[in-house]
């Protein structure tokens, strides 16, 4: 047994919401896991039906004997069968319980949770407000309101909630939004469970149970849990009382069981089936056993840190040619002088408009003071001038950047941002810190992408739940939004039809403990080394949401870069590393993408979602491909990918002065959902076309004695901009002015190609095509 504590900075103080369930136990399993302290115990159930004159009390009481209970209500959002024994875990966990009825119905049935109260900020809500009562008209979600209520009164100290959500957006979105409104960080360590990595103990045995990865880790914790209720065509009474997380052979056998009649089930509905009960198809009790009670906390198997194939490209950068030991970095051509501060460098909102969108690029208000919340309050008040004239709002915007002048200006500019969002989905975001390259006397400059198409035909990822998946947003900003290409076109999710998706930037957070990651072990501690380390996890972090969101191509990708060293070499060999990962990963050969790997853990969807028709945004009985090379069209004689095992998206590397929490870099990519992609490679510029409608082109200006702002005129001369281009912008270190360039502009201190080589300017041009 190791001895080996997990390393956790802060713990949280969590209330603990428990079913009866085996998720909600192991999730408690994993809250201290992490480092928290679950301090109380809170649990919904079917409204009491007194018999007698007896009172109930705000603690679960023996006094329930008195009373008729509904036992099972069949409740859309919480588990109700086998309540009547809930009491008994505040007397087997030491930890107080709080009990309240259920009342309501599921009045909100969409996917996501779009109860008014939703746009509250946690801000302007007081921690523990909330009413004392709800409704028998209201959603049941807000049952949880009162109950986490009174025990944030009785325990002040409490600031987050754990619950057990594995694969359901329906309960997870609901769980995020009460949690929100009260101030209370939501935790969800069970979030895509059955899609990460296997943790090194249960990779290690080969008698495992693959499909089943979860169930097998609450075996190895000592959780048993007895099926008492099936719902499901795949499943009949012989299941019940069954242990789903039996040890051994015995458990084993039982869970290959499950798999193949789960099987069954999916086959006939076209859906893979939930083996791990998520949609509802069997409900447990569970328990931990008594001789595995005193199970230590590092004990609690965690999935690894990073999928087979990122490990395999973080192993490649320590032991490939052309990164960190290339000689060739230390005699390259010396970097270009970066721009000197200038008050005559100026710059105009530029408007641009198509069938699909509109793009209002570089907003600033430094006439409205010198401080970042007055200039901030400005823009604001400037977006939503702009939009009042047409038929979008604030609530069409679906990307916005937002340049900062130093990260000290995030918070004030944060609030005043997050107003302009009251929104179940607000727009994906990408922040970085420009410094005294941005125009004199501007603290902030933002630009903003708005979807002109049907709102409900939007998909939105915003997860803010603390999990193993990927960092948690928390704040005004989604994990990714997508909108389809077609306006007017069917608003069925669930088409093929081509589609967008805007991925916010990512950086290198630990998903579990929401800090800075940092290598150890096999060499990697020097400077390059924990870099490496970052970058390839924040490059999972934009992958997996990719995977979320269906997305089988990326149009392009900007790594933003932070300067890790005085040294000049420093910051070549960070945009080598990226450019590096971006290549591997596009390699048709990447470990993990085998189609004939039937060893996929556990199901990708959410069962019960789909069969019930929740107005589901996201989920398709289809596995997506990233990057899926079968859909590269070889046909186009400019494309390298006819010949080449390689295939590659646009890619730049920008420097600037500082991007969120310290990181040193920020991945931000924009991807495609489609059919076909063409892919055109040419000396300076690399292009990725979806399905002949959308073409997202990457421009390279190279540096060198030659190059100047002429040269660059004349490039962007030569591009025809009067083309259908709903965004064009334009990466520099030079100064520039809005008669030179007519789109968005992001001022760097340095700007990096293919093959780590360094550029004058980088231009990205994305342009819808008339079919």
């Amino acid at each position: 047994m190791s001895n080996t504590q997990p390393t956790i900075p802060t713990g949280l103080n969590v209330i603990a919401l428990v079913s009866g369930g085996k998720d909600s136990l192991f999730s408690i399993l994993h809250c201290i896991r992490n480092g928290h302290k679950v301090i109380a115990l809170a649990n919904l159930h079917p409204e009491l039906k007194i018999k007698t004159n007896t009172s109930t009390t705000e603690k679960a009481t023996e006094n329930e004997d008195d009373e008729d209970e509904e036992e099972d209500i069949d409740s859309f959002m919480y588990q109700t069968i086998g309540h009547s024994v809930i009491p008994l875990y505040e007397e087997a966990l030491g930890i107080p319980l709080y009990r309240a009825p259920i009342t309501g119905g599921a009045v909100d049935t969409s996917r996501i949770y779009r109860q008014d109260a939703v746009s509250e900020s946690s801000e302007d809500v007081p921690a523990g407000s909330g009413s004392d009562a709800v409704g028998a008209g209201a959603d049941e979600t807000e049952s949880l309101v009162p109950l986490l209520t009174r025990i944030m009164k009785a325990h002040p100290e409490a600031n987050a909630v754990s619950a057990g959500a594995i694969l359901s957006t329906y309960q997870r979105t609901r769980i995020e939004n009460v949690a929100g409104r009260l101030g209370l960080t939501p935790l969800a360590w069970l979030w895509n469970y059955p899609t990460l990595p296997a943790p090194a103990e249960r990779d290690a045995d080969p008698t495992t149970v693959r499909e089943a990865g979860l169930l097998e880790d609450m075996a190895a914790a000592g959780c048993d849990a007895r099926i008492i209720k099936v719902a499901s065509g795949g499943l009949d009474d012989g299941f019940l009382w069954e242990n789903v997380s039996g040890s051994a052979g015995g458990g084993r056998v039982f869970r290959r069981r499950i798999v193949k009649a789960m099987s069954r089930f999916a086959e006939a509905e076209d859906i893979r089936g939930a083996v791990l009960g998520e949609g509802g198809e069997y409900e447990t009790l569970a328990e931990q056993q008594q001789e595995q009670s005193d199970t230590a906390p590092e004990d609690i198997r965690r999935p690894a840190l990073f999928d087979e194939k990122f490990a395999t490209l973080l192993n490649e950068l320590s032991t490939g040619p052309g990164v960190v030991n290339d000689s060739t970095a230390e005699t390259s051509t010396p970097l270009s002088s970066p721009p000197s501060p200038s008050p005559t460098w100026t710059i105009e909102p530029i408007t641009r408009q198509t069938k699909t969108t509109w793009t209002i690029s570089n907003l600033i208000a430094p006439e409205a003071g010198p401080d970042t919340t007055s200039q901030m309050s400005a823009i604001s008040t400037k977006i939503q001038k702009a939009l009042s004239s047409s038929p979008c709002s604030t609530e069409d915007i679906i990307f916005a950047t937002v340049l900062l002048r130093t990260m000290n200006d995030f918070t004030p500019m944060n609030k005043i941002y997050v107003s302009l969002f009251q929104k179940p989905n607000p727009p994906a975001r990408a922040t970085v810190a420009c410094g005294d390259t941005l125009p004199d006397g501007v603290n902030v400059m933002i630009s903003f992408v708005v979807d002109r198409g049907a709102r409900n035909a939007r998909q939105g990822l915003h997860v803010q739940s603390r999990s193993y998946w990927a960092p948690a947003n928390i704040g005004p900003y989604s994990q990714a939004l997508s909108v389809p290409l077609e306006v007017g076109g069917s608003e069925n999710p669930q088409n093929d039809q081509t589609r967008l998706v805007y991925v916010a930037g990512q950086i290198p957070l630990e998903p579990a403990s929401m800090e800075m990651a940092a290598a150890t072990g096999n060499g990697s501690e020097s400077a390059f080394g924990h870099y490496s380390h970052r970058a390839t996890l924040a490059l999972q972090h934009m992958w997996r949401i990719g995977e979320a969101m269906q997305v089988n191509w990326w149009a392009g990708a900007v790594a933003f870069l932070v300067r890790g060293g005085n040294d000049q070499t420093h910051i070549r060999t960070q945009a080598r590393i990226a450019w590096r990962l971006w290549k591997n990963i596009h390699t048709a050969d990447t470990p993990g993408d085998d189609d004939d790997d039937e060893d996929e853990e556990g199901p990708q969807f959410d069962a019960w979602d789909i069969k019930y028709g929740r107005q589901t945004e996201d989920v398709v009985a289809q596995t997506w491909k990233l990057p899926d090379f079968d859909i590269i069209d070889k046909s186009n004689s400019n494309s390298s990918a006819t010949t080449s095992t390689t295939s590659l998206s646009p890619f730049l590397a920008v420097e600037v002065d500082q991007l969120p929490r310290d990181s040193d870099i920020e991945w931000q990519g924009l991807g495609y959902r489609c059919g076909n992609v063409s892919i055109e490679d040419q000396v300076d510029r690399t292009a990725s076309i979806a399905d002949g409608k959308y073409a997202y082109t990457c421009i390279e200006i190279f540096s060198g004695e030659s190059a100047s702002k002429e040269m660059l005129a004349a490039i962007l001369e030569s591009l025809s901009l009067n083309r259908r281009l709903s965004q064009a912008v334009l990466y520099t270190t030079q100064r520039v002015t809005e008669d030179f360039w007519v789109g968005q502009v992001v001022p760097c201190r340095s700007i990096w190609g293919r093959e780590g080589k360094e550029l004058f300017a980088g231009v990205v041009l994305q342009e819808e095509i008339e079919v």
